[in-house]
């Protein structure tokens, strides 16, 4: 062990001082900083889930989908839009595999909003959604 290097503790005042304590305060905020910046970057991802049930090709950040991408289930079905933390939300378009396609606002992962229901036999449902369900105007 004879290459380490011993400090005398009595003059430890001439290692730690004030200007060298504060450098290293600010170069540990500044990697804490990075680090937390970082995380939260939006950057464009291909993500599979759900044991590669799901894929989800789009915008990523701290690590859940949001912005805009494409989630592809493994039945067919798919969603192309806005998502916020991990949900639809925003504008969107979802088509299921068995032919009947929604595009308008979700909000919460719900249809909500104006939107346009285009089902399998082709029937249109066009106008205001609240929590999934047409509203009727009479």
């Amino acid at each position: 062990m004879h290459h380490l290097q011993t400090i005398d503790l009595k003059n430890l005042n001439t290692y730690l001082t004030r200007p060298r304590i504060e450098k290293a305060c600010v170069a540990l905020m500044i990697l804490c900083a990075l680090s937390v910046f970082l995380g939260r970057t939006p950057s464009k991802q291909t993500l599979s889930l759900d044991n590669g049930k799901i894929t989800y090709h789009g915008i990523v950040v701290a690590n859940k989908m949001s912005g805009k991408g494409t989630l592809t289930f493994e039945n067919g079905d798919t969603y192309d839009g806005q998502f916020t933390n991990g949900i639809f939300n925003g504008k969107g378009t979802f088509r299921s595999a068995s032919g009947w396609t929604y595009e308008g606002e979700f909000k919460n992962g719900i249809a909500d909003g104006e939107g346009k229901l285009t089902t399998e036999a082709k029937v249109v449902y066009e106008g205001t959604f609240k929590q999934g369900i047409y509203q009727y105007e009479n």
